[in-house]
């Protein structure tokens, strides 16, 4: 009963654990998606190019945007709180962090390939983007195991309670009466030997073995 209740507590700990990463790291990807990535560029206006060009340009659809990626990441994260394992959350942190790459590699081509003024670049929008995928990574390698019913745990403490001494004496009584039985099995199938003719005298009295001295003569 005690460890039952510690389980349980374990348990209840690492789903708030993963919960709570889960929900700080998708709300940042959400809040990020409509924030400046670059000066006076937010999330939900950049285009899908601004991945793979060094130059950057905006539309007014959302829905073919890097914001729009953002969200989507954001909300397979949400999702992932259904899985126990946790690989679909690290594969959403995964994802975050992979757009924050890509767009960070652009800004560096666009300021020459200068780290300095990349990093002086980046704006509040691409942060957000990578501390929330981060935040996913780590709230995936929180796993919880699913509750075991009745059934499990009665087969687990039956597989864990000791034998009792009747048992173990009625299985040694078992085990000497089949030796005894293969011991008397095998005595009856023996194979008789009839004796040997120097072996067999007169009137069924043992001979004398030839060639043995006389002790008359």
């Amino acid at each position: 009963m005690v460890q039952e209740r510690v389980d349980h507590a374990r348990r209840a700990g690492r789903i708030r654990a993963r919960l709570v990463f889960t929900l700080i790291g998708a709300a940042a990807l959400v809040v990020g998606a409509f924030l400046d990535w670059m000066a006076s560029l937010p999330g939900y206006r950049l285009t899908m190019r601004s991945l793979v060009q060094n130059s950057f340009s905006t539309r007014s659809n959302m829905l073919h945007t890097v914001g729009a990626v953002s969200v989507l990441i954001a909300i397979v994260a949400l999702l992932s709180l259904l899985d126990r394992t946790g690989w679909l959350t690290r594969l959403a942190g995964l994802a975050a962090v992979v757009l924050f790459a890509m767009f960070a590699i652009q800004v560096f081509r666009h300021n020459g390939q200068h780290f300095g003024a990349a990093y002086d670049a980046l704006r509040a929008g691409a942060w957000c983007q990578l501390g929330g995928g981060v935040v996913l990574l780590f709230g995936g390698l929180v796993r919880y195991r699913r509750k075991r019913g009745r059934a499990e745990r009665g087969a687990a403490d039956a597989i864990a309670r000791p034998v009792p001494e009747s048992a173990s004496a009625t299985s040694s009584t078992a085990a000497l009466s089949a030796e005894e039985q293969r011991e008397r099995l095998e005595a009856e199938t023996t194979v008789f030997r009839p004796p040997a003719p120097s072996e067999i005298g007169v009137g069924g009295k043992p001979g004398k073995e030839v060639g043995s001295a006389n002790p008359s003569g």
